[in-house]
C-alpha cells in the first residue's frame, strides 16, 4: 500500500500532471463562483476534452474540477449572496452578513481554509476507510434518506431568519415547488394547469437564481441612491492578504477544529449517500455547528462558524460521494455520477473489481484529491485581495452584470426560453416575499430536496406494510428510530425555548397594534398562502394516492403554520405593539416599480431579440439610470462613452467565458 502511495504522488507531482490539476482547479473555482453552474456543469464540460488524455491525467483533472466547484460556489455566495451551487446556499447565511460588515477577506478566508480541510478530510478517508464506508451505504434506505432530508430542512427551517411558523412554510413552499409537473415514479402530472411547458417541471436553477440574485440586486440598486456611508475594506496589498491569511488560518485552527471535524464527517457520511446531495450536508453541519456555539444567536449575523461548517462539509463531500463510485459502482451525486461516466469513458468499470485490478489509478485519484486542495488554499489566499474588491464595484455596474450572469445561468440549465422569463418574473416576486419574512434560503433548499424526498417517502410506503407498517419499520432500524427520536427531542426544545424566551415586543397588557405594519403584513401573508394552499389541495384531491400524499403534507404544513400567523395577527394584535414596523417601510415605491419594469422588460427581450443586444442595452441603461438615482458625477467611467465602453466589455466578456470558453449555447431567436 505505501508504494502505491509514493507511487501515486510521483505520478500527480509530474509537470503535465502538475499543469492540469492547476488548471482544472482554476476552472473549477471560476465555474463553481458561475450562478447557476456548479461541480455537474463543470464536470460535464470537461468530460469530453479527458477522453484523448491518459487516465491518470484525466482524473487529476476531473478531481481539480470537482473540489474547486465546490469551494467556488461560495465566492459569490459572500460577495453578492447569490450562491454559485446548491451546496453554498447555506454559506450565503452567515459569509454575506460578514462581507456587508466590511470584512469581506476575511470571510473569504474561512470559506477558503475550510474548504481546503473539508477536501483533505475526505481524502484521508478516501485512503483508509474506502472499503468500510463504502459498505455504510448499504445501511441507509428509503426511510433514514426521507428523515435526513426532512431533519435538515426542519432544522434549517427553525433557524432561518424571522421566526419559525415562517421559516418552516419557507420550508415547505420550497418542497411545494418540485410538485409542479410529471411525478418522478409514475409520470403522473401534477398542478400543470394543461400547460405544456409545466410537464418538465418548474427550473430549480433557474428559481434558486430568481430567490436569491434578483431580490438582493433589487435591493442593492434601491441602496445605491441612499446617502449611507461606504464600507471599508481595508488594504488590497499583497503582503496584508497574506498576513490577513496567516492571521485566519490559525484562528481557524485554534478555535473551529471540532467544529471543521464534526461537518467534515457530516459532509463525508452524507456524501455516501446516494441521491441525498451536498444540500442535506451543508445544511446539517450548520445546525450542528449552531447548537454547539458558545454564541448561537450570532448565526444568520455572520458568525465565522456559519461558514466554516458548511464549507468543511461541502469539501468533504467530494471524496465521501467518491467511495460509492470506486468500491461499488453507485454514485452518491450527479456529479460523481459524471465522474463514473469517465471511468466507462476509458474502457474501465468501478465497483469492487475496480479497487482490485485499477488500484494505481484509486490511489493516484486519492493523491490528486489531497494535491488539489492545497493548490485551491493557495489560490485562494493569492485571489483574495481581487474577489473581496467585487465589493467595491458601484451598484450601478453590479446590478446589470449579476442580472445578465444569472439570466445566462437560468437558461444554460435546460436550454429553454420559458426559463428566462421564469427567472425574471419570480425574482421580482421574490423580492416581495422576502420583504414579508419568507426566508429565500430555506425556501430553496426545499426546492433541491422536495424530488428526493418524495421519491423516498413513496418507497419507504410501499415497503413499511412488509414489516408491519411505518412505526415498527422506523423503530426496527436503528439508524432511523435514532432520527426519530432526534427530531422529536428537537421540537420539544423548540417547544420550551418558546415558552421561555422573553417577549421581544408587546405582551397580554399592550395595547394592539394598528394594521399598517407588520400586523398587517403577516395578515395578508397568512390570508394569501392559506388561500392558495386550499385551492391546491382541492386541484390534488382526484390525483392517484402516490401522486398526492406528500403534496398534501407539505400543503397541510403551510396551512397549519399560516393559520397560526392568522390567528397571531387577528387575535393577538397585542403582540405586535413596539415592533410594528411595516416591512415596506422606507420603501420608493416610483423605484421599485422601475426596476421590476427595466428588469420584465429585459427577460422579454432576450427571448426575442437575443442575449447580447438585449444585455448591451439593458447594461447600459442600468448604469444611466442608477447612476443619475445616486447623483453620479458625469465624469470618467461615470460619462455616457465610459458606460457604453463599461457595457461593451461586460458583453464581450460574457462571450468570451460563456461561448468562447464554456461553450453554452445562448438565447438568440432574432438578433445576435
Amino acid at each position: 500500500m505505501l508504494d502505491l502511495i509514493v507511487n501515486s504522488l510521483v505520478t500527480c507531482l509530474e509537470p503535465i500532471n502538475l499543469l492540469a490539476m492547476l488548471v482544472s482547479v482554476t476552472v473549477g473555482i471560476v465555474v463553481g463562483c458561475l450562478p447557476g453552474f456548479g461541480a455537474a456543469e463543470g464536470l460535464v464540460l470537461v468530460l469530453p476534452l479527458t477522453y484523448s488524455m491518459e487516465p491518470s491525467t484525466a482524473f487529476i483533472a476531473l478531481a481539480g474540477i470537482y473540489l474547486g466547484a465546490e469551494y467556488g460556489g461560495s465566492i459569490s455566495a459572500i460577495l453578492i449572496n447569490t450562491p454559485g451551487t446548491p451546496a453554498a446556499i447555506v454559506t450565503s447565511f452567515d459569509g454575506y452578513p460578514m462581507a456587508r460588515q466590511g470584512k469581506a477577506r476575511q470571510a473569504l478566508l474561512f470559506s477558503n481554509c475550510a474548504s481546503f480541510t473539508g477536501g483533505i478530510f475526505g481524502a484521508f478517508a478516501m485512503l483508509l476507510f474506502m472499503p468500510l464506508l463504502g459498505s455504510l451505504v448499504l445501511r441507509f434506505g428509503s426511510g433514514e434518506i426521507f428523515l435526513l432530508a426532512g431533519m435538515g430542512l426542519f432544522l434549517v427551517g427553525s433557524i432561518s431568519r424571522g421566526n419559525l411558523l415562517k421559516g418552516v412554510t419557507s420550508a415547505a413552499l420550497g418542497l411545494f415547488f418540485t410538485f409542479f409537473g410529471a411525478e418522478t415514479i409514475t409520470g403522473f402530472s401534477r398542478f400543470d394547469f394543461d400547460i405544456p411547458i409545466l410537464i418538465g417541471g418548474l427550473p430549480i436553477i433557474g428559481g434558486m437564481l430568481a430567490m436569491f440574485a434578483v431580490p438582493q440586486m433589487m435591493e442593492l440598486a434601491l441602496a445605491s441612491g441612499s446617502k449611507s456611508e461606504k464600507m471599508d475594506y481595508g488594504s488590497m496589498s499583497v503582503r496584508e492578504n497574506f498576513k490577513l491569511f496567516r492571521e485566519v488560518l490559525a484562528e481557524v485552527y485554534r478555535r473551529f477544529k471540532l467544529t471543521m471535524f464534526r461537518s467534515s464527517l457530516f459532509g463525508l457520511l452524507i456524501g455516501i449517500i446516494p441521491g441525498v446531495g451536498a444540500s442535506v450536508a451543508s445544511m446539517a453541519a450548520y445546525s450542528s455547528a449552531r447548537k454547539y456555539s458558545e454564541h448561537p444567536e450570532e448565526f444568520g449575523n455572520g458568525a465565522k462558524e456559519g461558514i466554516v461548517a458548511p464549507e468543511s462539509a461541502n469539501n468533504a463531500l467530494v471524496g465521501g460521494s467518491l467511495i460509492p463510485v470506486i468500491s461499488l459502482g453507485i454514485p452518491g451525486s450527479p456529479a460523481a455520477a459524471i465522474f463514473m461516466a469517465a471511468i466507462f469513458l476509458h474502457g474501465m468499470t468501478p465497483g469492487p473489481n475496480f479497487l482490485a485490478k485499477q488500484g494505481d489509478l484509486v490511489y493516484i485519484l486519492i493523491m490528486a484529491l489531497f494535491l488539489a486542495s492545497l493548490v485551491q488554499l493557495l489560490l485562494g489566499a493569492l485571489t483574495i485581495g481581487s474577489l473581496a474588491g467585487i465589493l467595491r464595484i458601484p451598484a450601478s455596474r453590479l446590478f446589470p452584470l449579476v442580472i445578465a450572469i444569472c439570466t445566462v445561468g437560468a437558461y444554460v440549465a435546460r436550454s429553454i426560453e420559458f426559463d428566462v422569463l421564469f427567472f425574471v418574473g419570480l425574482g421580482i416576486l421574490a423580492f416581495f416575499m422576502a420583504r414579508f419574512g419568507l426566508d429565500m434560503g430555506a425556501l430553496v433548499l426545499g426546492a433541491f430536496l422536495g424530488n428526493t424526498m418524495e421519491v423516498s417517502l413513496n418507497e419507504l410506503l410501499s415497503i413499511a406494510p412488509a414489516k408491519g407498517g411505518v412505526i415498527p419499520y422506523f423503530f426496527g432500524r436503528p439508524i432511523a428510530a435514532g432520527m426519530l427520536i432526534c427530531i422529536g427531542l428537537y421540537c420539544l426544545y423548540l417547544v420550551i425555548r418558546a415558552l421561555r424566551a422573553p417577549r421581544e415586543c408587546g405582551g397580554p397588557s399592550a395595547a394592539p397594534a394598528d394594521w399598517l405594519g407588520r400586523r398587517g403584513a403577516d395578515f395578508c401573508l397568512s390570508l394569501a398562502l392559506i388561500v392558495l394552499a386550499l385551492f391546491f389541495l382541492y386541484m390534488a384531491r382526484d390525483y392517484p394516492v402516490s401522486s398526492r400524499l406528500f403534496p398534501s403534507i407539505v400543503l397541510l404544513v403551510i396551512l397549519v403554520c399560516m393559520g397560526v400567523l392568522f390567528l397571531k395577527s387577528t387575535l393577538r394584535g397585542s403582540s405586535y405593539a413596539g415592533c410594528n414596523e411595516s416591512p415596506f417601510a422606507g420603501l420608493d415605491w416610483g423605484r421599485v416599480g422601475i426596476l421590476c419594469v427595466l428588469i420584465l422588460a429585459y427577460g422579454i427581450s432576450v427571448t426575442e431579440l437575443g442575449f447580447y443586444v438585449t444585455s448591451f442595452v439593458f447594461i447600459l441603461l442600468s448604469c444611466e439610470m442608477l447612476d443619475r438615482w445616486n447623483g453620479g458625477d458625469g465624469r470618467g467611467l461615470a460619462s455616457l462613452p465610459g458606460k457604453i465602453l463599461y457595457a461593451f466589455l461586460s458583453v464581450l466578456a460574457m462571450y468570451l467565458v460563456f461561448e468562447c470558453g464554456l461553450s453554452v449555447g445562448m438565447p438568440s431567436p432574432l438578433l445576435f
